[in-house]
């Protein structure tokens, strides 16, 4: 008898494991756009007021697997772009906005200037188009046109399931197929990806010879060791209690509730097929996707790309005097090792 009720336990906990594991396969790859959780900052004049510069929107139908694309456009012109933005921050928080000065005129009220080119723009998990305006208003200010696209899964675009690229890069493509129609030039094209979008842009290079650079911050080099760091930054208290085997045994499960398979999110085996180079930018604190990634892409990047790494000054340890602390902890700088300190290249306090 205490024998079988000894299996009885283990088998009611192996269901029990089981279930969590199905339960969190399906979680990460359902669209972020439908878990009711909001971005960090989702709620600040900045982000509510970006629209301000899209001169167009539109949709683009992708079949397989089925979603509509959201697209915004931001086109060249004087935008009397103003930003500058400093955070704050505190043990066991999130970072604060201490000042924001953001401002640009709408798209109506620009100065058109001619196009020197197309740069597409592909925002963070959990964020929007929105998130990547003040970027795209900077480039149109140089004379880019500017495509702002909703991955799948986010913000206004469909999209049953989310694949970390091995979908979204057909995505771009598709995206790219678009704005030819509509007469942009896409023969060279740049893209600026911020982290999930980051990935995607560096999947997107590898398998579309139009993109011919790409700007990435904080990518992530593979979903399995990604998506553990993204869910417990996301969903802290979903996570909670979840153990690194967990998440290993649902990473097998989440393509097959997708659809699709992990080689096609393979970021390295994109890199090893490019030629756009790459300028990979990360914060050597970052505490959401480690710079290491960043540095285990560098070994199979392109000719001609580099890593930019930046020492957030409050995130370090503070230094014995406020010299050796603002503006990056020159100490902490100090502490790295050699090709680390050549790659620094910002300071921010």
């Amino acid at each position: 008898m205490i024998a079988c009720r000894a299996l009885l336990a283990v088998l009611v906990a192996s269901l029990l494991a089981g279930c969590v594991i199905s339960i969190l396969a399906r979680k990460v790859v359902a669209p972020p756009n439908k878990s009711g959780v909001k971005a960090l900052f989702a709620d600040t004049p900045l982000i509510e007021n970006a629209p301000l510069a899209f001169a167009d929107t539109w949709k683009v139908r992708v079949a397989q697997p089925r979603a509509d694309i959201a697209v915004a456009s931001v086109e060249p012109g004087d935008y009397s772009f103003q930003y500058d933005l400093q955070l704050e921050y505190g043990e066991d928080r999130p970072p604060g906005i201490q000042r924001l000065i953001a401002f640009w005129r709408s798209a109506r009220e620009r100065e058109p200037l001619p196009p020197k080119g197309t740069v597409v723009l592909l925002h963070g998990y959990l964020q929007d188009k929105r998130f990547v305006t003040p970027w795209a208003v900077r480039l149109a200010q140089e004379g880019f046109r500017c495509a702002l696209v909703d991955l799948r899964g986010h913000g206004e675009s469909t999209g049953k399931h989310i694949s970390f690229g091995a979908f979204e890069a057909g995505d771009v493509s598709a995206v790219l197929d678009d704005l030819a129609t509509r007469g942009w030039d896409v023969s060279r094209v740049g893209i600026l990806g911020v982290s999930y979008g980051a990935s995607v842009a560096l999947l997107a290079a590898g398998r579309d010879p139009r993109v011919s650079a790409v700007v990435a911050f904080e990518p992530f080099s593979s979903a399995e060791r990604a998506v553990p760091e993204l869910m417990r930054a996301a969903f802290a208290s979903q996570a909670h209690g979840i153990s690194d085997q967990q998440f290993a045994a649902a990473h097998v499960k989440q393509a097959r509730v997708a659809g699709f398979e992990w080689k096609d999110a393979d970021i390295p085996a994109a890199l090893a097929k490019s030629r756009a180079p790459v300028m990979f930018l990360h914060g050597e604190a970052d505490t959401c996707l480690s710079p290491d990634h960043s540095r285990v892409l560098m070994v199979h990047e392109p000719a001609r790309s580099r890593v930019v790494l930046v020492a957030w000054g409050a995130e370090d340890p503070r230094a014995a005097t406020d010299a050796d602390h603002h503006y990056g902890s020159r100490a902490y700088v100090a502490s790295l090792r050699p090709a680390e300190r050549r790659a620094v290249r910002g300071m921010l306090s």
